[in-house]
This record gives C-alpha cells, structure tokens and sequence, in this order.
C-alpha cells in the first residue's frame, strides 16, 4: 500500500465542505440515528460534485485534527460500513488510497453520486455551409419543432454571445442537441438553452440527434475545419441557401463563363466526402426561389456530387427514406432535400429521414482501448480541477478511470483519473465511441492541458509525433507548392503550422497533384496516428490526405 496522498496537507486543510474525517467506523454506525446522521453528512460532502471520506484521523471539536491510524481489520470493516451507507445515500466509492503512520494506516474514500442514468442512443451530424446557409435556424426548427417566422425566431434561443446576437449569426462552434421518442417523433424544446427544462426531455428521449453547427464566414474557417476533423460524427449535413448560391452562380458565369457552384460549397463538399463520412445535401430557403432558380442550384449540386464520386438522391417522397437508410452507409449515395423553415416545404422528410439514419458506431471502436481528442478546456469551473469537452474515438471512459492526457510541448504525456463525466448536462456513469463528453480531470495542471491533446487509458500505446508522412492531393493553390511551404495543419482538433520539408519524387507540386510529402509542425508534437485524415488550408483548403508514417 504505497503513499498516495499527502497527508500533512490533508491536516493542515482540515475538513472542508467537501472533506470529512472519522476515526472508525464501527457496527454502531451503521444502525439507527449514527446511520441517519452519517448518510446526511455523507450526502452534503458530495452534494457539488466528488467528497472525499477519511477514516483513520480523529477530529478534535472541528477544530484540530490528530492521527489515529487504523489496522487493516480496522480498515476492512470500516470500508464494509461504508459502503453499505453509501448506497442508502445514492453514492459511489470511486477511489480508494492508502498512508502508513507509524499508528496504523489512513484511508481516503473518494465519493460521488451514484449515477443511474445512461445515455440515449447518440446520432451525431457535422452540419457546414457558408454563411446565411440557415444552419442554426435549422437547427432551432428541429429543436424547438416549430417553424421560423422569416426573421429568425427559431435560430434566436441557440444564440450564445453578444456578437451572435447582434449579428444574428453563430461566432463559434455550437453543440445542439434534438430529442426523438421511441415513435420516431421530435420532441420539442421550447428554451434549448435552460437546462432543467433540456433535461427532462432527454429523460423521455430514446435517441439524441447530436448537431454540430459551425459558423461559416470566412474568419471562421479554421473553427470550421476543427468541427469536420474533430467532432467524430457519423454523418455530415451540408446546407446550400438556394437564392444567394443562385446569385454566386450567376456572377461567376457572368465573370468566366463557368457554370459551376460557389467555391465555398464545392469546398465543403469535397471536405465531409475526404472525411468518408456518409452526408446529405439541405438546399435551403427555397420559398425565396422561383422553380427555374431551384433547379438551376439543384442541377448543380447533382453534377458536384457526381463530380467527386457520389451519386445525388432527390428526396421528394415517403418512399425514398428506406432507401436512404439501407443505402447511406456506403459512402456512395447522397440524399438531397430542399427545404424551407418558413413554409415547412420538405421538413417532414427531413426529420424522418434523421429520426431512422442508422447508427455507424461500429463494436470493434467500442472495443478498442479508450481515446479522445480534446476540443474545449474550461479551468476554473467550481469543484473541478479541468473540464474538458469533445467526442470519443474510441473505447469507453468511466468515472475514476486512471487515464493519460497530452502530449505537452517536451512530447510527454501527464497522467489523471477521471473524476465525473457529463452528457446532456448530466452525470453518467459511461461514455463509449461515438459520445460527445464533458470530463472532470483530477490530478492534472490545469495550465497544461489544450486544445488538440488526447486523453486515454493509462496503458494505451501512444506516442508523440512532429514530423511525418502523408499521402495529399492538392486541391487548390493559385501557384506551385515548394519544399518550405507553411500552410496550417488540421487533424482532429490539431491546428497548427506545418512545414512541408519535401516532396517525395517530385520538385513541385500543382492543383490535382498526389504526393507523398513529409511535415513538421513547427510548434510541437501532436498524439498522431497513421491513417488520421489530415487537411492543410491558407485562406481556403490546399490539400487534402492522409498519414502514412510517422517519422519522429
């Protein structure tokens, strides 16, 4: 039983709110009003999150604190008292460690609630489309189950910040979440943002539809990019608005004779099929469009799929949705919807068609070691250490889980545990491939965790990576790509610079090249792996591809 806390500090803090010191536990505690008054002090030390339960200290009135020490028959019963109070008050026995005194031994229970809820069957979709596409007026209309009124009421209650409010407009990357019953119908959420409310009609869900709504001006890209690379959905949406696509259509043929759709959408088309995420096509407010400019808009988006590789579906019947479902996962079919949140014109077929996609969380990610890459760190939080958000990878993650995050900037990767996980707003007691995630990580500094690093079981096999080879396709560049190149790296939630160092068998590189290259990131190492789907961008994506090798 080696040491596992400090002890000295433990005294000098004393008992706290979350903190409780009792020198035995004996028989007697476990009966009548010792057993009423100790679940109700057991109850209020966890009452903001995890308390921390010690035997084998003596507390003098509250006010000092001296060691008694415990034998380990002493120890065995204690723990058995324990644990048959902790689960009359609903608690868990999380962790629990040990110091030797030449008394005898201190133990720390660590305690939280215990967690009965589990999670819904998650669907989680990227949605992309430039801005005005009406991506979060969408998502408010499948939210709230109630039609925008032109002006955008439906978008209004997932606005977060002064700047999207006055805008009207979404400035970061959003986590929507849509409520459907076991009949395959929505349940409608009338303040999405009010948590009590939100809660209690995931308690009556069957399935969550999880929605990733990122802003799409151009000084938003890169946030963008980290959505498609890192949120680890299972589909992807992208939204084209009829009237302003129309309009881009028009000027470009206009300016060079070319009649093809707006670089934006053709950019993020190309980008959820590198990502061999099944996806769908949204052509949006269309009620603003005569019957010749949809079809001049629809016409196009057809000959883009078809153009890299798919083959478009145009969603007008009830009939059609089995055929989705059947035919979806195999990357090749693309379904096609034009819809209007004002009017409601093809609505019914877009929520059906969401409320029965299937799931593509396949076991064997489920059964692989646990891993997920960081997205959001939040420091500060009251009864935390840090708070981290994203998707699992891969594996499960439970409470108390020892767990490996990084790496930092020498390459080294720091070891925690797991304190509590959030899903919806709530405590659960798992999370697997394929969920999104808020942990509680004990045992961490804070001011070294970050955006891009990876957290996963403490025996995983990771390492990190600075400089690698990749297999790319130049998708766009307006001159040649030159060994020295410096564009900036997406993986994941990876950003950041990179360096092409050479090109393998070639001197240069042009648009619709493939290449084997080989990178650095010039701030540091990342947790890389080969077959990650990489992109590098400027202002827009240059090239696209995949790891190959990692070489240091």
């Amino acid at each position: 039983m080696p040491d596992s806390f400090d002890l000295e500090q433990l005294l000098i803090n004393g008992e706290t709110r979350n903190t409780e010191f009792k020198r035995i536990l004996t028989k007697r505690d476990g009966v009548g009003d010792r057993r009423s008054k100790l679940i109700a002090q057991l109850k209020l030390i966890c009452s903001e999150g995890e308390g921390r339960f010690i035997i084998g200290i003596e507390d003098l009135h509250g006010k000092e604190w001296e060691v008694y020490g415990l034998a380990e028959e002493e120890v065995k019963l204690s723990e058995k008292v324990l644990r048959s109070l902790c689960e009359e008050a609903g608690l868990d026995i999380l962790e629990q460690t040990f110091h030797k005194t030449p008394r005898g031994l201190v133990v720390s229970f660590t305690l939280a609630r215990l967690i009965a809820y589990e999670v819904p069957e998650t669907l989680a979709i990227n949605m992309m489309g430039r801005v005005n596409s009406g991506k979060t007026t969408l998502s408010g209309v499948l939210i709230q189950c109630q039609l925008d009124n032109g002006s955008g009421a439906a978008r209004a209650p997932l606005l977060k910040y002064p700047q999207e409010i006055r805008r009207g407009q979404t400035a970061d990357l959003h986590v929507t979440f849509a409520a459907i019953d076991d009949k395959g119908q929505f349940i409608p959420m009338p303040a999405p943002l009010d948590r009590a409310k939100r809660g209690r009609i995931f308690d009556q869900a069957s399935r969550i539809l999880t929605i990733f709504d990122a802003p799409g001006h151009r000084e938003y890209a890169r946030t963008m990019i980290r959505s498609v690379l890192g949120a680890s959905a299972q589909y992807g949406m992208v939204l084209v608005p009829c009237l302003d696509e129309h309009k881009l259509v028009l000027a470009e043929e206009q300016r060079s004779g070319i009649l093809r759709l707006d670089d934006i959408t053709r950019e993020h088309l190309l980008l959820v099929s590198n990502q061999q995420l099944p996806f769908l096509v949204i052509i949006t407010k269309v009620d603003m469009c005569n019957d010749e400019m949809r079809g001049k808009v629809c016409d196009l988006v057809f000959a883009t799929l078809k153009e890299i590789g798919h083959v478009p579906l145009r969603v007008t019947v009830e009939e059609d949705i089995p055929i989705i479902s059947r035919e979806i996962g195999h990357r090749v079919v693309v379904p096609v919807f034009e819809v209007s949140c004002v009017t409601g014109l093809g609505f019914d077929l877009l929520r059906q068609t969401l409320a029965t996609l299937p799931t593509r969380v396949p076991n064997e990610r489920v059964e692989k070691p646990a891993l997920a890459y960081i997205d959001k760190v939040y420091r500060g939080i009251h009864g935390t250490t840090v708070v981290v958000t994203g998707t699992v990878q891969e594996g499960i993650f439970k409470p108390g889980q020892k767990v490996l995050c990084g790496p930092d900037k020498d390459g080294r990767f720091m070891k925690g545990r797991i304190g509590t996980i959030e899903v919806f707003q709530k405590r659960v007691e798992r999370v697997k491939a394929g969920d999104v995630f808020g942990f509680d990580i004990k045992r961490m500094r804070p001011e070294k965790v970050r955006r891009g690093q990876i957290v996963c079981d403490e025996d995983a096999e990771v390492q990190s990576c600075r400089t690698f080879d990749a297999t790319i396709i130049v998708t766009r560049h307006p001159t040649r790509i030159r060994p020295g190149y410096e564009p900036v790296f997406h993986s994941h939630t990876i950003q950041q610079p990179v360096v092409f160092e050479k090109i393998f068998d070639k001197e240069y590189l042009v648009v619709g090249d493939v290449a084997r290259v080989r990178m650095t990131l010039k701030k540091g190492p990342e947790a890389l792996q080969i077959g990650d789907r990489i992109v590098t961008r400027e202002a827009n994506t240059r090239t696209i591809g995949s790891i190959v090798e990692l070489v240091r």
